[in-house]
């Protein structure tokens, strides 16, 4: 079985915060072996032999029956997720303040237009990078993200594609994992 991670885009459900005990049900409920997850904000790492796509579908299934509504789910192998960091197109920038580095993780690439409308909103030394894969890097710079413009841009409707974001302490955190659990 190989290892994955199933990252939520919201862990607010139909008004109700996610146990992450629950959370770890839902991936056992859709044949998810060996659930974990870490830090308390929808990223569970779990063994599977289902593709990603198929997981997704199931899981926002079985999120929608268990709280009445769904959240967006998207699913990486560690090997899809080792690569996605590795891709990472600003290394000094995480290095010197991880916590405004945001990875965007999309289930299908973000298109051209989805990323032209962010360039729009980008400011000063905002930076936004789109890998080959069409994952997705955003660099805050010094300033807060809550000043930004640019998630204001993140109507994943408008931008044509589901995705989710992790700051680089996160997905540095969510690989670290990946690796505890490879070794045994």
């Amino acid at each position: 079985m190989s290892l994955k991670v199933a990252l939520m885009r919201s862990i607010l459900v139909n008004g109700q915060r996610v146990k992450m005990e629950d959370a770890r049900a839902l991936v056992t409920k859709v044949g998810g072996k060996d659930v974990r997850s870490v830090i308390a904000t929808g990223n569970l790492l779990f063994r599977s032999d289902e593709a990603p796509r198929i997981l997704e579908d199931a899981l926002e299934k079985a999120c929608s029956d268990f709280y009445g509504r769904a959240t967006e789910m998207v699913v990486k192998t560690s090997g899809e997720w080792q690569a996605l960091l590795a891709a990472n197109p600003f290394p000094e920038e995480a290095a010197r303040a991880p916590s405004r580095l945001l990875v965007w993780a999309m289930r299908t690439p973000l298109p051209d237009k989805g990323l032209e409308q962010l360039l729009r909103r980008a400011r000063g030394p905002e930076r936004i990078a789109r890998t080959e894969s069409g994952d997705l890097y955003v660099w805050f710079g010094e300033s807060l993200i809550s000043e930004s413009k640019i998630p204001a841009g993140f109507s994943l409707k408008a931008l044509g594609t589901v995705g989710t974001n992790r700051n680089w302490n996160t997905a540095m955190k969510i690989a670290q994992a990946f690796g505890a659990m490879a070794r045994g």
